[in-house]
C-alpha cells in the first residue's frame, strides 16, 4: 500500500470534497480512480491510497514503481457517487479490504457529527489491511476488525439482521456486496455500495438486440447494434459524451433520459434511481424495446 499526499505545484487551494468522493490519478499512461481518504477541511492536500495489484492492469504497479516525492502527476474529476447522507442517526459501515478508503472518510465525518456508527473491516490479514493503527486510535470503540488470517469472518447476515442502522455503507469485493444485497433485499434503499468493478460489462453479440436512440435535443435517431454499445454508437455520429471506466462504476457517460424502457447494467444508480428512469449509463445500459429517448 501506498497513501499519496497531493498538493498544488502552484501552491492553490484544492476543491473541497465530501466523503465518499474520488478523482482520477493520471501518471504515464495509466488513469485511475480512488477514493479520497484524507481530511476534507484540509483545503492544500488531497490523499489516497493504491493498493499494489500484480493481476491488475498495471495502473497501480507503475504508482508504486515510479511515483516518488515531489513528481508530478495530474488528477481529474472529483466526483462522488458515493455520497454519505447525514440525515440518518445511525449507520452501519462495512468494507472489505481497500474498501476502507472511502468508509474511513465517513467514519471520520460521522464521529464529528456525533452520529451513532459502527465500522466492520475484514481483510487477509492485519498486515494486509490498511488504516487499522488509525481506525484504533480515532475509531476503537466503534470498530470491529476481521483478518481471514485469525480465522475471524464478518457474521454478514447476521450483523444485518441483528442491527438497527438506519443506513449501511460498504465497500469491497464484489461477493462481498453481493451478499450484502441479499440481506437488504426485504429493505434495499437503506443499502449503499461503491463497486471496484463491474461484471457482465462486455456485449456478447449474440444475446443482444439492435435498438434506435432518439435524441430528443438533436432531432437524430440513432441506430444502436447488438455489437455496439449506446456509447459507441452516439460517438459514431459525432455526439460528445465524455467516458472514462466504460465498465458501468464511474457514472462519467450518464445522460438523462426523456422516456422508453432502459436495461440498466451500470453499478452506479440505486435502485430508486433506476425507477425513476431519469439517466442512464451510455457505456453499458441498454433499451429494452425497440426505441428509447435521451435528452441530448
Amino acid at each position: 500500500m501506498v497513501r499519496l499526499v497531493l498538493e498544488d505545484p502552484r501552491g492553490r487551494k484544492l476543491p473541497r470534497w465530501t466523503p465518499g468522493a474520488h478523482i482520477d490519478v493520471v501518471a504515464g499512461d495509466f488513469a485511475r480512480k480512488y477514493s479520497l481518504c484524507g481530511d476534507p477541511e484540509d483545503p492544500d492536500r488531497l490523499q489516497v491510497s493504491v493498493l499494489r495489484e500484480a493481476a491488475g492492469r498495471g495502473g497501480s504497479t507503475f504508482l508504486h514503481e515510479t511515483v516518488k516525492a515531489g513528481s508530478l502527476i495530474h488528477i481529474r474529476g472529483l466526483k462522488n457517487h458515493f455520497r454519505l447522507d447525514e440525515t440518518a442517526e445511525s449507520y452501519l459501515l462495512i468494507a472489505g479490504g481497500i474498501g476502507i478508503t472511502p468508509i474511513i472518510a465517513m467514519a471520520d465525518r460521522l464521529k464529528h457529527l456525533g452520529k451513532d456508527y459502527t465500522v466492520h473491516y475484514c481483510g487477509r490479514a492485519r498486515g494486509t489491511m490498511a488504516f487499522i493503527s488509525r481506525l484504533e486510535r480515532d475509531h476503537s470503540d466503534r470498530l470491529h476488525l476481521y483478518p481471514a488470517s485469525e480465522k475471524k469472518r464478518l457474521p454478514l447476515s447476521t450483523l444485518v439482521g441483528k442491527s438497527n442502522a438506519e443506513q449501511i455503507y460498504a465497500c469491497g469485493p464484489e461477493r462481498l456486496l453481493d451478499a450484502l444485497e441479499e440481506a437488504t433485499s426485504d429493505n434495499p434503499e437503506k443499502l449503499h455500495i461503491e463497486h471496484f468493478t463491474a461484471t457482465g460489462a462486455v456485449l456478447d453479440p449474440a444475446k443482444e438486440i439492435g435498438f434506435d436512440v432518439v435524441l430528443t435535443d438533436s432531432e437524430l435517431t440513432v441506430h444502436v447494434a447488438p455489437d455496439q454499445t449506446v456509447l459507441q454508437a452516439l460517438r459514431a455520429v459525432g455526439a460528445d459524451i465524455p467516458s472514462d471506466c466504460e465498465e458501468g462504476i464511474c457514472g462519467t457517460c450518464e445522460v438523462p433520459v426523456a422516456a422508453g424502457d432502459i436495461d440498466h447494467r451500470d453499478k452506479v444508480l440505486t435502485a430508486s434511481e433506476r425507477v425513476e428512469n431519469c439517466r442512464m449509463m451510455t457505456c453499458c445500459s441498454r433499451a429494452r424495446g425497440e426505441k428509447i429517448f435521451l435528452a441530448i
